[in-house]
């Protein structure tokens, strides 16, 4: 907790300084009076304790060159958590079918989930479609987050607070993963579900019809 509160505090001071310095005359109407400073720069701390080095770095850099105004804290927070051109979901896996990646988080999604079966599958596959939407889902959030993309995907018990940020996205995509395959009624074991699905399609397979 001492570390993250060090980290925020040396968050909002760079914030501020890059404030001062890229809007100084709009510094000095708002925050030229140190009480005031004072109490923004608490206010500042706990909107931005949660975000990363690395995201503070992404907001401060297109607060410098895209934003016309100084952004509020809220505008600041959207600057460090947007990835620019990232595709949505359903594009992204279209992209991973045809082995045609507009962005790198694409093609590590495609490379978690398999590209073998990518390219022997289709777009109404519904179960691996679901498993490559869980891996793009973690990979955009270890985008978000500064980390590396291509690590495998991490699984195991542990206490929340023990936890990675990525470990719980992981688990938090993994939920929405068994959540979809619920809903439609399709097993959550790896064959079973790839049996369940070729059995409501009717799909001829090694000479055996399924359903």
């Amino acid at each position: 907790m001492h570390d993250l509160e060090a980290r925020a505090r040396n968050a909002v001071k760079r914030v501020f300084a890059t404030l001062k310095t890229s809007y100084p005359a709009w510094y000095e109407r708002h925050y030229g009076d140190v009480r005031a400073e004072s109490l923004a720069k608490r206010i500042w701390m706990t909107g931005i304790k949660s975000l990363t080095d690395v995201q503070v770095d992404r907001g401060l850099q297109r607060m410098v060159l895209d934003a016309d105004f100084p952004p509020s804290l809220k505008e600041f927070v959207k600057l460090c958590l947007r990835i620019d051109g990232l595709p949505d979901a359903s594009t992204a896996w279209y992209q991973a079918l045809r082995k045609r990646y507009s962005h790198e988080a694409v093609r590590v999604a495609a490379k978690l989930t398999g590209t073998y079966d990518l390219q022997r599958s289709g777009y109404g596959d519904v179960v691996l479609r679901a498993e490559f939407e869980r891996n793009y889902a973690i990979v955009v959030r270890r985008l978000e987050n500064g980390e590396p993309l291509d690590s495998a995907i991490l699984k195991g018990i542990c206490h929340d607070s023990q936890k990675s940020a990525i470990e719980l996205a992981d688990e938090h995509a993994e939920r929405q993963l068994q959540e979809r395959l619920e809903r439609q009624g399709i097993p959550q074991a790896g064959q079973a579900a790839r049996l369940a699905l070729l059995a409501k399609m009717r799909i001829r397979r090694g000479g055996q019809l399924h359903g």
